[in-house]
């Protein structure tokens, strides 16, 4: 049953990020920039997670903060990175193709990192049958942008 969940709570996250993305897109557009609608997105994100963590959090975890390697607060960089792209790229390619594309590029490098087992990822192994699916997921991504 737990499974269950966790499946219709990823499925749920896909169908949010496909509207929660190009909302940002759109914010941009109001302002004028993409760079100015990423500071907010991260702004009210930030916020919303301090609020989350005062209700529910648990504050006898702060002090582990100094216990994560640095390299992986590169997170953050990597979640505005990817947040300024979506809010670029959506405009000019499309909500359509912009998450076909998106999609492709994390079938490829999941396919990867579960396979070494990268960054704690239960390992995976590369199989044909996976290879030829991701190679599916990349090809209906060509034929479909095209």
């Amino acid at each position: 049953m737990q499974t269950i969940i966790y499946i219709l709570l990823a499925f749920l996250m896909g169908v949010t990020t496909s509207v929660y993305l190009p909302m940002n897109s759109s914010v941009s557009k109001h302002i004028g920039s993409s760079i100015t609608a990423n500071i907010t997105f991260f702004i009210v994100a930030l916020l919303t997670s301090i609020l989350i963590f005062i209700l529910f959090g648990d504050f006898n975890t702060l002090p582990n903060l100094k216990a994560v390697p640095v390299y992986l607060y590169l997170t953050g960089f990597v979640s505005a990175f990817i947040v300024l792209g979506t809010t670029f790229l959506i405009p000019h390619l499309g909500s359509r193709t912009f998450f076909i594309l998106l999609i492709a590029g994390q079938i490829v490098m999941a396919t990867i990192v579960s396979n070494y087992g990268i960054l704690s990822s239960p390992k995976d192994p590369i199989t044909l049958r996976k290879v030829f699916g991701a190679l599916l997921v990349v090809l209906g991504a060509i034929i479909s942008t095209h």
